[in-house]
C-alpha cells in the first residue's frame, strides 16, 4: 500500500512538472518597451527605449501574466492584476544591456511557467516597472499597485511613492497589450510559444508592438499640507455644529 501511495506521489509530481508550458520572453527591434517621461539616470534617462540593465534584478523588470482565453482586455489601472483572473506565471525578465535599450531577457529566452500548461491557449500580458519600485518581486509590487489610478499619462495614489516622494518622476509602471497563446511543451512536442514573435508563431497571436511604462506621481510636500488643513478645518467646523 505504501509502495503504491508513494509510486502515485511520483506520478502526479512528474505530471505536474511536465505539464508547465514555455515561452520565448525575448522581444525584438519593433517591440521596444519605453518610458513616457524625463526620468533620473537610475531609471533609464530621458524619454525613450528602457535602458540596458546592471546588477541584481536589472533596472527595469518584466513579468508574465496569464488569464483565461476570454480574457480579452486590461483596464487603464490594471486592477484586474490583483483578482483571480489573472495569474502571475513567476516568470521575470529583465533589459539586455544592448546599447538600443528596449530589450527584454526573460531566462536566456525558453522558460517554464506555472499556470500556463503545455498545449493550453491562455491570454496574456507583460508587466513592467522600474526596479526602484519593488525590485523583482511581483508581491511588493502589488501590494503597491491596490487602488492606483491612472489618468493623463500618469500613475497616482501608488502607496510606496506616497511613502517615498523621492521616487516622483523616477518610477514607472505599465503593461503590454493583450494577446493569446499556446504554451510550448507537452506530449503534443510544441515548441515554445514566443510571446514577441521572435520565433516561430503557429501556436497563438504573439505582441507585435511594444509597449509604455508611465510615470508614478506623488503630490508635492504643500499638497499633502493643504490636504491635512482642510481636513482639519472640516473636523472643527462638525465639532461647532
Amino acid at each position: 500500500m505504501k509502495k503504491l501511495a508513494a509510486t502515485l506521489c511520483l506520478s502526479a509530481l512528474a505530471t505536474a512538472v511536465f505539464a508547465q508550458g514555455t515561452v520565448n520572453f525575448v522581444n525584438s527591434a519593433t517591440t521596444f518597451i519605453r518610458t513616457n517621461a524625463v526620468a533620473s539616470a537610475s531609471a533609464g534617462g530621458t524619454a525613450g527605449n528602457t535602458s540596458g540593465g546592471t546588477g541584481t534584478g536589472g533596472t527595469w523588470v518584466y513579468g508574465v501574466f496569464t488569464a483565461a482565453s476570454t480574457v480579452t482586455s486590461l483596464s487603464p489601472s490594471l486592477q484586474e492584476l490583483l483578482s483571480g483572473s489573472w495569474t502571475f506565471t513567476g516568470l521575470y525578465g529583465t533589459n539586455t544591456t544592448l546599447t538600443t535599450g528596449g530589450r527584454v531577457n526573460g531566462g536566456n529566452g525558453v522558460a517554464t511557467t506555472t499556470g500556463w500548461d503545455a498545449g493550453v491557449t491562455n491570454s496574456f500580458a507583460i508587466v513592467g516597472w522600474s526596479s526602484n519600485v519593488g525590485g523583482q518581486n511581483w508581491n511588493a509590487v502589488r501590494s503597491q499597485l491596490q487602488g492606483a489610478t491612472f489618468s493623463g499619462g500618469a500613475w497616482n495614489n501608488w502607496d510606496s511613492a506616497h511613502s517615498n516622494p523621492a521616487l516622483s518622476g523616477n518610477a514607472f509602471f505599465g503593461a503590454s497589450a493583450v494577446s493569446f497563446g499556446a504554451a510550448g511543451g507537452g506530449t503534443g512536442g510544441l515548441g515554445a510559444f514566443s510571446l514577441f514573435g521572435t520565433g516561430p508563431n503557429g501556436q497563438g497571436n504573439p505582441l507585435t508592438s511594444g509597449f509604455d511604462l508611465f510615470i508614478v506621481n506623488v503630490p508635492e510636500p504643500t499638497s499633502f499640507a493643504l490636504l491635512g488643513l482642510g481636513t482639519a478645518a472640516m473636523l472643527i467646523f462638525r465639532r461647532r455644529k
